[in-house]
């Protein structure tokens, strides 16, 4: 008998262009690609917190960026950005 833990179910990542004088391009797009990836694996999203998240993330950048979202099944999220 194997009493080893199921694998833990891999986050889903977005990752993301930023420009200073857009913000982040596609953000819709993005958001509504992870949003129907997380409904299709039962993962909890919620879209304005995302957002919001990202805004506080991206807020006081002034050049190029990368930013990479990464959702977890329980909907928790980790953002990072990564000059250009």
């Amino acid at each position: 008998m194997d009493d080893a833990a199921p694998p833990r179910p891999a986050d889903l990542v977005a990752t993301m262009a930023f420009d200073p004088m857009i913000g982040i391009l596609d953000i819709d797009a993005h958001l509504a690609t992870l949003k129907d990836r997380a409904e299709a694996l039962g993962y909890a999203f919620d879209r304005h917190d995302v957002r919001n998240d990202l805004q506080a993330a991206t807020f006081r950048l002034r050049g190029a960026a990368q930013v990479r979202l990464l959702l977890s099944p329980s909907g928790a999220i980790a953002i990072e950005v990564t000059p250009e």
